[in-house]
């Protein structure tokens, strides 16, 4: 073989390879023998003092003779000089393209190819008809005259760069299956991109960009057809299902058999309702999916004080009809209604829990309203003063008289008796104020704060069907798991009492801790100012006692008012019907020997092969490790 003559001679020499190869001729084409082949009128046959002398030769050092393109090379096939002409140029830092392609003329249904032309991407020239400032896409064309017998180029080559074209851009498959895994449990691209550029050493060392990573999560793990995406959904329910029978799922279609809506319940979070069922938020505030659809979750509070989720549902819309549908599937799937609901000012939700859950006590979510204060009465000249009186007003009255009244001087204080909001507020008191609630059981809550910050989780996701519900398994371990730490954590010790009594350390024996501290936190207020007197009932033969402020009944921990009083008559034990089991950390609960479900069926088989190889690697490094001798020779 003759290679290509860097010293200014022209290639002329042909060494003819085998009957049937494809073999490298002196003008840059690869061509199949034994053909009749079309005349090639489009490559540029080119000779050495044509060359611009700004044509250079690359650098070769780092490249063995069997890498390097010479006239009178063979290949078994077309693809095959295609992938030693783009593997030479990737070393060199250039990229190649197929100037041109012929094929048999003898069997032209077949277009069989039997020749092609390979060149460097920048040959040829192009002029832009477009105006600069408006030209967004890069003119390459440099009348670059390097092909596979020309080895020279009119611009540099650079290796280094060259793993950032796009073309040689490429995701490895351990990448791929980091950004599955990553994707799967939500982590962001950004955070995927920075870690798998932290494994090898920094970005410049990674073969692909960040963009790579969004537009693979992209074009594979998104789905874009609704039906396939509804299917998809459906698909997990069924495999959820099979795992556990007593998970629990509901589609709604319409008319033409679309989807509409669906609620989803877990095995674990269907048997936590019957502890943590008294009382729930529902919200759908926060966030809608790519298909309009709202989100909604079911929020209760477990034993350490913490929210736990109960159900979630995505709505067809918020309407009366969807509501109803939501809490009928949700009832059906629980069993009982809850005594206690929360949710924001939505009239037709209202209708809807009237309708389905009709002994269910109905409250309007206070945050949201407090919430609006500002946009409502910021413009008001007085607004700092006139924002803390009504805060004042709504959290602290004492009873539903005290509020009548303060509430009637603070809106002639600031002559508020034209604005309609508040005016709406007022004749809708009894669904919003505490102290209209504060004889129910409530848990300690107040607003659907709690299932917002469940949505928050969720707020990234891109909205498909059947990835909102994959997000939802992932939230649901992590809440799980949270909850085993918690009781983990309560089972090796317990929060040091502040004094010496034997009511403070019967609840630390019996309590949780962060129930535990909460009813701490009312001692501390002994000896704190006092706005308001409150009545408390003392029977000393029962010991049973009761206050006006209604706490436990509402909140289900005793207020500073009763501890004050147990303090003067001396009370040391406390009566079994003020130790809630609600709250005890040695009450066994059914539902904690119930593991949430994993869908592992998303992944190929090939991805779980790659994941146990990965761990078992990982446990052989980790051996090896702490000796840099051994770890040479693994």
């Amino acid at each position: 073989m003759e290679r290509s003559n860097p010293e200014g001679k022209p290639n002329s020499t042909v060494i003819n390879a085998s009957e049937g190869n494809d073999e490298l001729n002196d003008d840059g084409v690869v061509n199949q023998e034994g053909s009749l082949v079309d005349e090639i009128t489009d490559v540029m046959v080119m000779r050495n003092d044509e060359l611009d002398l700004r044509h250079e030769l690359p650098d070769h050092s780092g490249l063995s003779e069997a890498e390097i393109p010479v006239i009178g090379m063979s290949f078994d096939s077309l693809p095959l000089a295609q992938e030693f002409y783009a593997n030479y140029a990737k070393k060199l830092g250039f990229v190649t393209k197929v100037r041109n392609t012929n094929f048999d003329k003898t069997r032209k249904d077949a277009k069989i190819p039997i020749n092609q032309s390979l060149h460097c991407t920048r040959e040829g020239y192009r002029e832009s008809h477009v105006k600069v400032a408006t030209r967004s896409n890069r003119i390459t064309a440099t009348r670059c005259k390097a092909r596979m017998v020309e080895l020279r180029h009119s611009h540099p080559c650079s290796a280094e760069k060259a793993v950032h074209y796009h073309e040689y851009r490429e995701l490895t498959k351990h990448a791929k299956y980091v950004i599955t895994d990553n994707d799967e449990a939500g982590i962001r691209p950004n955070k995927t991109y920075l870690a798998l550029a932290n494994e090898v050493g920094g970005p410049s060392k990674l073969s692909f960009s960040e963009k790579d990573v969004k537009n693979y999560i992209t074009r594979n793990l998104r789905c874009s057809d609704d039906n396939e995406d509804f299917q998809g959904m459906m698909n997990y329910f069924v495999r959820m299902k099979e795992i556990n029978p007593n998970f629990f799922y509901a589609i709604d279609v319409d008319d033409d058999n679309k989807f509409k809506s669906a609620l989803w319940v877990d095995a674990r979070c269907r048997a936590s309702y019957e502890y943590y069922g008294d009382v729930v938020s529902f919200d759908t505030t926060y966030r809608r999916n790519r298909h309009g659809l709202p989100f909604a979750s079911f929020i209760g509070v477990n034993h350490h004080g913490k929210s736990t989720l109960l159900g979630c549902a995505l709505l067809g819309n918020e309407e009366i009809p969807s509501f109803e549908w939501v809490f009928t599937q949700w009832v059906r799937c629980i069993g009982t209604a809850p005594k206690g609901i929360i949710t924001d000012q939505c009239k037709a939700m209202a209708g809807a829990i009237r309708k389905v859950l009709p002994d269910t006590v109905h409250r309007w979510c206070i945050w949201h309203i407090m919430k609006k204060t500002q946009f409502k009465l910021g413009g008001y000249t007085r607004y700092g003063e006139l924002s803390a009186m009504m805060n004042h007003i709504v959290y602290n009255s004492p009873s539903s008289e005290s509020f009548e009244v303060d509430w009637a001087a603070f809106i002639k204080e600031f002559a508020l008796g034209q604005n309609r909001w508040l005016a709406d507020l007022y004749a809708n008191r009894r669904k919003w104020l505490p102290i209209f609630f504060k004889t129910e059981f409530w848990a300690g809550m107040r607003s659907t704060q709690r299932s917002e910050q469940h949505a928050r989780i969720l707020w990234w996701i891109p909205a498909l069907q059947e990835w909102f519900v994959h997000k939802y398994d992932n939230v649901l371990g992590t809440k799980e798991q949270k909850e085993l730490e918690d009781d983990a954590a309560d089972s090796k010790g317990a929060i040091p009492c502040i004094g010496s009594t034997g009511i403070e350390r019967q609840f630390q024996q019996e309590y949780t801790s962060n129930m535990f501290r909460t009813l701490q936190l009312e001692k501390v207020f002994w000896g704190k100012p006092v706005y308001h007197t409150f009545i408390v009932q003392f029977d000393p033969l029962s010991q049973k006692s009761r206050c006006e402020c209604n706490k436990f009944e509402s909140v289900g921990i005793l207020c500073y008012h009763i501890f004050a009083v147990w303090s003067y008559y001396r009370v040391d034990t406390v009566p079994s019907c003020y130790v809630l089991p609600r709250w005890s950390k040695n009450v066994i609960r059914k539902y904690t020997y119930i593991k949430s479900i994993h869908d592992v069926a998303r992944s190929n088989e090939s991805h779980n092969m790659f994941r146990q190889l990965c761990s078992e690697f990982y446990n052989v490094a980790q051996e090896f490790v702490a000796c840099e001798e051994e770890a040479t020779i693994l």
